[in-house]
C-alpha cells in the first residue's frame, strides 16, 4: 500500500487534530492549594511564523537588528494556552493586566514562561535540543 493510499483510507480529522496536553505550574498549585493545570495546544504553522516575525527586527539590509525572545515566548503562550484563556476580560481585571501579555508576566516566573514555551513548541512539532535531551539522560 502506498502512502497516498494510507492517508486516503485514514481518516482525516485524526490526522489534522491539534496536539494537547496539560501542564502543571507547581508554584501556583502550592500557592492555590488546588492543581494549577495549563490546558496547551499546538500552534498553528501560520501562527507560528507571524508569532516569530513580530519577535524580529529587522535592518535597513535585511539582517536581524534585534531579537526579542520574551515577545516570542509570551505571544506563543497566549495563542498556546487554551485554559485558562489569558485573553478572558475578567481574568484581565482581576489581576489589572491590560492585555494578556502583561497577564502572562503577572502570574508566571521567567523560568515557567520558558518551561511552557517548550512545551507548546514540543507539541507544534518541534523537538527538544538535542543538549537538553542528553542533559535528561545524563540526570
Amino acid at each position: 500500500m502506498s502512502l497516498i493510499d494510507k492517508l486516503l483510507t485514514t481518516d482525516a480529522g485524526k490526522l489534522t487534530e491539534k496536539p494537547c496536553k496539560t501542564h502543571e505550574i507547581k508554584r501556583l498549585t502550592e500557592k492555590l492549594k488546588v492543581k494549577f493545570e495549563l490546558q496547551l495546544e499546538a500552534l498553528k504553522p501560520e501562527r507560528y511564523a507571524e508569532i516569530q516575525r513580530q519577535s524580529v527586527n529587522i535592518n535597513k539590509k535585511g539582517g536581524i537588528k534585534d531579537f526579542n525572545l520574551f515577545d516570542m515566548q509570551v505571544l506563543t503562550l497566549i495563542d498556546g494556552i487554551k485554559e485558562p484563556d489569558m485573553r478572558n476580560k475578567k481574568l484581565l481585571d482581576h489581576f489589572s493586566a491590560v492585555t494578556p501579555k502583561e497577564l502572562i508576566a503577572k502570574l508566571f516566573l521567567s523560568g515557567e514562561i520558558a518551561d511552557i514555551y517548550n512545551e507548546i513548541n514540543i507539541l507544534s512539532g518541534y523537538e527538544p535540543d538535542d543538549d537538553e535531551a542528553d542533559e535528561e539522560i545524563k540526570n
